[in-house]
């Protein structure tokens, strides 16, 4: 396996090798690729992570949205061209 780190250790790649990774995965992983990246921008912004806080106390709070309501926003927002 190349690359293959050693227990414990991580094996320094170039750019060139992450985005030649990066190619090769399905749009599905792709999008959580930039998901992560968007994250990582954002990580360091107070306000960021002000709505992350707000978002988690909202869901132990018991705020949570349902699947079907899910549905209902992704169709609407699908009809609206978002």
């Amino acid at each position: 396996m190349q690359n293959a780190p050693a227990l414990g250790r991580l094996v320094p790649v170039s750019l060139a090798e992450i985005q030649e990774q990066i190619a090769g995965l399905t749009a599905e992983e792709r999008l959580e690729v930039a998901a992560l990246i968007a994250h990582l921008d954002r990580a360091g912004d107070a306000a960021y992570q002000a709505e992350l806080d707000r978002r988690a106390a909202d869901m132990d709070a018991g705020k949570k949205t349902t699947l079907d309501e899910l549905e209902r926003r992704h169709h609407r927002l699908s009809a609206d061209g978002q």
